[in-house]
């Protein structure tokens, strides 16, 4: 809150006060705080502090930092700076652009509960020590362009309102943990799509590479809703589908349950189009259409395949077809949930 004038003068006094004899004038509350370049040998605190444009380019922090619940107003520029120590901004609003471009964190940084408001920049970043930022809060852009996280890195209840995070050119700690992440919504613009699929194509590679199987898969199937977009309303209903019938091959749920839908709606297609089947027939072949790809269908259902008529060939036929996809969409969903090769 603003100080008013009564409380101006006495800040001023005291300032006075403090100066003595050096000549020096309290500067104003909305100018440019410039630490750039400067060395803080000792732990420094800015916790609760409101800075506006706050400045430390190339600054080096040798002792702790601790910026917890500080609240940056415009822009934040921490770009190329060095924190040698433990760095603490658990709880701090950037309400600008906030610049950590090719800065090089030492030891342990903790980011919790952080607020970016604006685009995030940590770009050609160095993590050497563990870093957290669980429960961070990015509405724009953030970028990991080029940075090395060599450290246990935790984005644990982290939301991304506005794009997923760009890693291109960037190596992740084996232990980087993404659980519980909020994640946008696919744009419905194509050219934006296109950004979030090779923002979520990146994280996939790094994934793999990780060996982290489910975090892989999470990613894939986050680059293929977005490519969905990006391809367009036609090109991209192939994906559409394999989306809708098994949520990207993450679930074997889901194709069973469409194979249960697949017999239930044979039984009374079969009955209705060949009523000498009778109800008992008609639900083992639907039930033998279904599990075609397990190659029985002949052995039990011979004689009755042999007297079908147009329609029941054809609900046959189509039960055959799809039932072999969705037997395939199963133990592709089993075999990815349980990581076998």
């Amino acid at each position: 809150m603003p100080f008013d004038d009564a409380e101006l003068i006495e800040i001023r006094r005291l300032f006075q006060d403090r100066a003595k004899d050096v000549q020096a004038a309290m500067p104003e509350a909305y100018r440019r705080v410039d630490f750039s370049e400067c060395r803080f040998d000792q732990t420094v605190h800015f916790s609760e502090y409101v800075l506006g444009n706050a400045d430390f380019r190339s600054a080096t922090f040798s002792g702790g930092t601790n910026f917890s619940s500080a609240t940056f107003s415009g822009y934040a520029s921490f770009n190329s700076a060095t924190f040698s120590g433990v760095a603490l901004f658990p709880s701090a609003t950037f309400s600008g652009f906030a610049d950590f471009s090719r800065a090089t964190f030492s030891g342990v940084v903790l980011f919790p509960r952080v607020t970016f408001s604006e685009y995030a920049d940590f770009s050609r970043a160095t993590f050497s020590g563990s870093a957290n930022f669980s429960s961070a809060t990015f509405h724009g852009a953030a970028r990991f362009t080029n940075s090395e996280l060599k450290a246990p890195t935790e984005f644990e209840g982290s939301r991304f309102k506005g794009e997923p995070p760009r890693f291109h050119g960037g190596k992740l700690h084996e232990d980087t943990v993404w659980r519980g992440v909020e994640w946008p919504t696919a744009p419905a613009d194509r050219r934006k799509a296109g950004r979030f699929t090779d923002a979520y194509e990146r994280l996939k590679q790094e994934m793999d590479r990780l060996k982290k199987h489910e975090d892989e898969l999470m990613f894939f199937a986050k680059e293929l809703e977005c490519r969905r977009v990006a391809a367009g309303w036609f090109k991209g209903l192939p994906i559409a589908a394999y989306g809708c019938f098994c949520g990207y091959g993450r679930s074997y749920v889901k194709p069973l349950i469409w194979m249960v839908a697949l017999f239930d709606i044979g039984v009374p297609a079969l009955w209705l189009l060949q009523p000498d089947l009778g109800w008992g027939k008609a639900v083992g072949l639907s039930a033998v259409n279904c599990l075609a790809g397990l190659g029985m269908r002949k052995e039990l259902m011979g004689k009755v395949l042999d007297n079908l008529g147009p329609g029941a060939l054809i609900v046959s036929g189509a039960q055959t077809v799809a039932g072999l996809i969705l037997l395939f969409l199963i133990g592709l969903g089993l075999r990815n949930r349980f990581r076998m090769k």
